[in-house]
């Protein structure tokens, strides 16, 4: 039995190959830059990982290569990037999948937003529009300040922007004019408080809340993502009510199968959708997750890729320790000649891990969003909060060192 993965997060693979091992699975890896997993795969615990370079941005030369697979059983997708490509895949090789409109509102930005205003879920609305063909007099006509301008179809905190002021949104609009955008663009109400994400597994229409990631992000205008703790040890009254109103949230836009990773703000009038991912979580999310709960959760993308429902959607989950990782930012655009200090987590608490994103030589063309990560650091603890402290000063003995561009 062979199962795809049409591309991957960027960690996470070692996992994956834990459970196919344990089923007896082969897994082929399609790609177009195995360089992006040069963390995994240089590691034994990727070891029988059968990897297929080809230009993966061509569905149809993918539709040709999956029709070749022997014993195909299945297709697993975990990126934004390719999750339309996906939906298309398993419709033309009549493969178990996900539903494809809750996929495609999901990466939807502005018809996500307006649909959850529509039913009640959000209190603000997101209109689409064209850089080139608004002013922002007209906007803030429609949308009172703080407004949120961003990519409909966007990803890694790139190409967002907040705009307090009509000085500010003019500027917002000249940056968005000349920005390589994934879809077009949206505006939307600015909410105010600390920023979450919600890990949750559905199945055919029912949804099981797995956790809640704490974020740290950057001082504004930036919205680069500093550091996630998991799990987040809410009162149970407050743990019931996220899990009514996630539930509620992908069931209105018919979201029934698959992980999802829901980002949302808890304001003083309650909870706002920041996005919907129609994945697992980025950066290292499911490896703290499987940390936390000593459960390998990866093994549930089998289930799913056979059409079967996940064991997970049932397995007791108590959380037996805290993890939390931080992420390691360029302070200026450069190339990038590499980490100093790892050496100094000998003997450090919470067993600090290292995990580069960045190989050296690599370019560092822009340090205000994920572009700008180097590497994460991933740390453990008793409890979600010493985790966190633990990742924090694991990640301060590392020094990040960059030849500017005007050295």
């Amino acid at each position: 039995m062979t199962i795809v993965a049409l591309e991957w997060l960027t960690f996470g693979l070692d996992r994956l190959m834990e459970a196919a091992r344990q089923r007896g699975v082969t897994v082929q890896l399609l790609t177009r830059d195995r360089g992006v997993y040069r963390h995994d795969l240089t590691g034994s615990r990727t070891d029988g990982i059968e990897v297929v370079d080809l230009d993966t941005f061509d569905t149809e030369q993918v539709k040709r290569h999956l029709a070749g697979v022997p014993a195909l059983q299945g297709l697993i997708s975990t990126t934004d990037t390719w999750s339309l490509a996906a939906l298309e895949l398993w419709g033309d090789l009549d493969l178990p999948g996900q539903n494809p409109a809750g996929v495609r509102l999901a990466r939807d930005k502005a018809a996500l937003r307006n649909r959850l205003h529509g039913e009640g879920l959000s209190r603000g609305a997101g209109i689409s529009f064209d850089a080139g063909e608004v002013t922002a007099l007209e906007l803030a006509e429609l949308i009172p300040f703080p407004i949120i301008v961003k990519d409909r179809a966007g990803t890694g905190s790139r190409n967002v922007w907040l705009a307090t002021s009509h000085d500010e949104l003019e500027e917002v609009l000249a940056r968005a004019r000349h920005a390589e955008l994934r879809g077009g663009l949206t505006a939307e109400p600015f909410f105010s408080g600390p920023l979450y994400s919600v890990e949750t597994l559905s199945w055919e229409g029912e949804t099981r809340v797995l956790g809640v990631n704490s974020r740290i992000t950057s001082p504004l205008p930036a919205f680069r993502e500093v550091g996630v703790g998991f799990p987040v040890a809410f009162p149970q009254d407050r743990a019931a009510e996220i899990n009514e109103w996630i539930t509620g949230v992908l069931a209105a836009i018919s979201y029934t199968t698959g992980f999802a990773h829901t980002e949302f703000i808890i304001t003083d009038d309650g909870f706002e959708v920041v996005e919907v991912n129609p994945r697992l979580g980025g950066g290292l999310i499911g490896e703290t997750m499987c940390e936390a709960f000593g459960v390998n959760i990866y093994d549930a993308f089998f289930d799913l890729a056979l059409g079967k429902r996940p064991s997970l959607m049932d397995l007791p989950l108590t959380p037996v320790q805290g993890a939390a990782q931080v992420l390691l930012y360029a302070s200026e655009t450069g190339t990038f000649e590499g980490h100093h200090g790892t050496g100094l987590h000998t003997g450090h608490p919470g067993a600090p891990r290292f995990y580069p994103v960045r190989a050296e030589g690599d370019r560092i063309a822009d340090v205000t969003d994920q572009r700008g990560n180097t590497a994460i650091v991933l740390a453990t603890g008793e409890t979600t909060e010493i985790a966190v402290l633990n990742a924090l000063s694991a990640a301060a003995k590392i020094q990040i060192r960059i030849a500017r561009d005007d050295a």
